[in-house]
């Protein structure tokens, strides 16, 4: 059958025999091939490209409703929760979730609001994740200069019928977690169907209950697939709705500051085609157009000491449609030449009101207006990534990319018309050399680039007591990042280290605008730059005759901001992260496997300062012991224990809400 952007692309995974250790279950992480870094087929190992891929047996291991919780563990990976329950986003080498792709079945997620995309997708549909670190604009669009994450679902079933039936329970929040899977495969039609449903109540943290904090979320989705000799057509649809809580203690001033999102909303469905050795100079074509709607509704209510008052609702839809195509050729003798073309269409519309009631004078005044605009942003691309090849030990990938993009505000109700264009070429180069089997060397250049988002160019947003105006003469943002990296397997000895340093610019932030008036107004400014370096690691030692070995993966960071008068390192990035564990896998009879792992995972503190060099947030270091305990029963059961902060530390992550207690997480799958 055909693999590619629906079937991960990469072979799934056969199902392991019942006479097979767990250790043999699990693949040479290294050997997992990507399409990710090279647009074609390559393994991690051979790969330019700073990049972690998570497996199906993987992701089964990590029992959450979170995507993002997957993710926490990948070297240069850090998770951001603003307080929204259920929304968290992820940052990417110090750069924020804005500047992070988020891609579903290689399609971009899109998000308008400065705090980037949520990942709205339940985690009992996913095949597998790919992440790349760093800038990878070239191959894979816009927004890359974090790093891109590339979630795969999961196509049909094999056999004529079969299926799966999922329950988790979180003692953390009383929270839990069901899902069921329908699918099958017969005369080269495959289809699958899963459904779930989750609920969470309010966390509980060793310092007492975040209320609110709870959330509900439930999803649909469906695949329907026809193989036909070298062609492949399935189509895809999903549906994913999301009504949170927002945990937001009350700021000094405030006597109430409520923030609640009552409808957070998914709506995908996508035409996929693939085909494979269509010519000798056609390796594969991969086409896909794509329709998704997201519709939001977001309410903010504060009532200040002085008496004064602000409401604000903000009722938005985002409709996207695109259109992807790839062709991976083989025009020369050097290596194989990789094209694509790309079209994305991102609408917005917006209802917003705001009421504000100042006081004073007595009796005082009260202000509603209500604003209706609708903007939109077309971005048309091109690439091309070439491969070739020195001999057998040594490849290079030279890579560019040519962008031409135009947001406007096309309607509004208090606003003047606006447009802001911009056109651009990126490239990239890659090189890998293979000195021996077991060693591979790399180095890679590449270009990230980030165009402002709808709402930094043409909106007016109002919460908390202060405004923030859009800015039409923004410039996209823009990085240049330089990386080395080794990696080395013998069997039982597994390492990949990444040395990189990134320069960005034209960083967008907010300055003040207007001091008149009752309310603060900002503006939407390109106004600093940002320099990082940092060491990524990853690695695994395997003890000999046994299933038992020692891991690490972890992440060195410096990362300091440049505001043009002033500059610092406290930038909200913690110095040092990651995870060090072991983990023992034991047969018990030959249809019985269980699994072990024991780790501590923890960060450094981190601090962030302003322009004005004022610390305006910090958090100290921590460490926490956590386990978890899997059995598995031949390919019909699988049994998941999770047992966090062991010791029950009061920790909060940077960018993080308090650290649930002391926890459990159970979670059994049944397959039929």
């Amino acid at each position: 059958m055909l693999t590619g952007m629906l079937g991960a692309s990469v072979p799934l995974p056969a199902v392991a025999t019942d006479t097979q250790s767990m250790a043999e279950q699990r693949p040479d992480s290294l050997e997992t091939l990507v399409v990710l870094g090279t647009g074609t087929q390559t393994s991690i190992f051979e790969n330019p490209a700073s990049i972690t891929a998570l497996e199906s047996h993987e992701l089964q291991r990590k029992p959450t409703t979170s995507v993002a919780e997957l993710l926490r563990d990948v070297p240069g990976v850090r998770l951001f929760d603003d307080g929204t329950a259920g929304m968290k986003r992820i940052s990417i080498r110090g750069e924020t979730s804005r500047r992070v792709t988020i891609k579903v079945d290689g399609h971009a997620l899109t998000d308008h609001s400065p705090y980037g995309t949520p990942l709205l997708l339940d985690p009992s549909v996913i095949e597998r994740i790919e992440v790349v670190r760093g800038p990878s604009s070239v191959l894979s669009g816009s927004n890359a200069i974090g790093g891109v994450v590339n979630i795969i679902t999961r196509r049909g079933g094999e056999a004529l019928l079969e299926g799966s039936i999922s329950a988790t329970g979180y003692s953390a929040t009383r929270g839990y977690q069901t899902s069921a899977t329908l699918q099958g495969a017969s005369g080269g039609i495959d289809w699958r169907i899963t459904g779930s449903l989750a609920e969470e109540g309010d966390r509980r943290t060793p310092e007492g209950t975040l209320t609110p904090s709870s959330h509900e979320q439930d999803q649909l989705s469906a695949h329907l697939g026809y193989s036909s000799g070298n062609h492949y057509l399935a189509i895809k649809a999903e549906q994913y709705r999301l009504e949170a809580d927002v945990y937001n203690p009350t700021p000094a001033g405030f006597s109430a500051f409520d923030i609640l999102l009552p409808q957070r909303d998914l709506r995908k469905v996508g035409l996929f085609y693939e085909g494979e050795e269509l010519s000798p100079r056609l390796n594969r074509v991969e086409a896909s157009v794509y329709h998704q709607s997201i519709d939001r509704l977001f309410e903010n209510r504060a009532s200040m000491l002085n008496g004064m008052a602000v409401t604000g609702t903000s009722d938005d839809r985002q409709t996207t449609y695109g259109v992807d195509t790839r062709f991976d050729l083989a025009l020369t003798g050097l290596g194989d030449t990789v094209l694509g073309l790309e079209y994305q269409n991102d609408a917005l519309d917006t209802d917003k009101t705001s009421e504000v009631f100042i006081p004073f004078p007595p009796p005082g005044q009260r202000t509603f207006t209500e604003t209706t605009d609708e903007a939109r942003i077309q971005t048309l691309s091109g690439y091309v990534q070439q491969a070739w090849s020195f001999g057998d030990a040594t490849t290079a990938y030279f890579g560019g990319r040519v962008y031409a993009v135009e947001a406007e505000l096309e309607a509004s109700s208090d606003k003047t018309l606006e447009r802001n264009t911009d056109t651009r070429a990126l490239g990239s180069l890659g090189l890998v050399h293979t000195p021996g089997d077991n060693w591979s060397l790399r180095a890679n250049l590449a270009q990230g680039y980030s165009y402002p988002t709808l709402q930094q160019l043409f909106l007016t947003t109002t919460a908390g007591g202060e405004t923030v105006v859009g800015n039409p003469e923004l410039s996209p943002e823009k990085a240049n990042t330089v990386e080395l990296g080794a990696r080395y397997r013998d069997g039982r000895l597994t390492l990949d280290a990444t040395l990189f340093h990134t320069r960005a610019e034209d960083y967008i932030g907010q300055e003040v605008d207007n001091v008149s008036g009752p309310q603060p107004i900002r503006r939407y400014v390109n106004i600093h730059r940002a320099n990082t370096s940092g060491l990524e690691l990853f690695g695994e030692y395997r003890l000999a005759s046994t299933d038992t070995a020692l891991y690490v993966n972890g992440n060195l960071l410096r990362r300091e901001y440049d505001f043009g008068e002033s500059k610092t390192y406290d930038s909200g990035t913690p110095r040092l992260s990651g995870r060090l564990g072991v983990r023992q896998d034991w047969m018990l009879t030959p249809a019985v496997g269980l699994t072990g792992d024991f780790f501590l995972r923890g960060e450094s503190e981190a601090r962030e300062r302003n322009a004005a060099n004022e610390l305006t947030s910090r958090t100290a270091g921590y460490g926490t012991l956590n386990a978890y305990l899997g059995l598995q029963y031949a390919d019909r059961l699988d049994v998941g224990l999770s047992l966090d902060n062991l010791l029950d530390k009061r920790y909060r992550p940077y960018g993080e809400l308090t650290g649930a207690e002391r926890s459990v997480t159970l979670t059994t799958t049944l397959h039929f």
